[in-house]
């Protein structure tokens, strides 16, 4: 279980970001969780706290009944907590096989996420793990942020906007990869600037100003909660990236 309680946190330079989140989540849970808001919301900032890339100013974060409040990332990694940022942040000169080879699973000879386990879920990666980062679509680099990140063998895999500027049928591959993780035992919490992308989660939450609006065990009943709150639609974006 997951439980985060009363969480706030800031940036020096910017003041606070997140207010009082409150969420709990079950791991693993029956499907992914979608964190829905726009630019600014908080999703970034909530998603790399609970990784421990940053430290709450207050409040608190329970894994499994242990406070992990604070933890430092490479803690948090060996927990199983994996993070697929947005913006990707891979390292343009290293090769797709590279990128596997500079993490560790925490799970020995656990071969659902083995580099050939994922180069099966992500094809098109295959043929091209002697290529550079910066050779890449930006649809196989955020496959390869992905793989990357389940190479480690995580029980909680934090994707933050995963299919940002991706065409439709590579989003839809992404969104297809991450809602059937927790048949493998891992949850996910995915973090979406659009409701549709969230059709297909268990549990829908609303992020905006920081501050976490509501929350709905299916992305239908939020859509008229998003329009009330937001200028957000369920279009997709419409400038997708090959």
């Amino acid at each position: 279980m997951l439980r985060v309680r009363d969480l706030a946190v800031g940036y020096p330079t910017s003041g606070p970001v997140l207010h009082a989140v409150t969420l709990t989540l079950t791991l693993p849970g029956p499907g992914l969780h979608a964190i829905i808001g726009p630019n600014g919301a908080g999703k970034t900032t909530l998603l790399h706290t609970l990784a421990g890339q940053l430290r709450p100013a207050s409040g608190s974060i329970h894994l499994d009944g242990q406070d992990v409040t604070g933890w430092h990332p490479t803690t948090a990694a060996r927990a199983g907590v994996a993070l697929a940022p947005q913006g990707r942040r891979l390292w343009k000169s290293l090769t797709v096989g590279e990128h596997f080879a500079t993490v560790r699973t925490t799970v020995r000879d656990d071969d659902r996420w083995s580099v050939e386990a994922l180069l099966e879920m992500f094809p098109a990666l295959a043929a091209r793990l002697g290529h550079r980062a910066d050779q890449l679509s930006g649809g196989e680099q955020q496959m390869l942020t992905i793989a990357r990140a389940l190479h480690t063998a995580p029980r909680l895999l934090l994707a933050d906007e995963p299919t940002e500027g991706l065409a439709p049928a590579l989003a839809a591959h992404i969104m297809t990869v991450l809602t059937d993780l927790p048949a493998r035992g891992v949850t996910v919490v995915v973090a979406l600037p659009h409701a549709a992308g969230a059709a297909r989660a268990a549990t829908v939450h609303l992020l905006t100003a920081g501050r976490l609006r509501e929350s709905a065990d299916t992305a239908d009943t939020v859509t008229d909660t998003l329009r009330r709150h937001l200028t957000l639609t369920d279009a997709e974006p419409t400038e997708p990236a090959p």
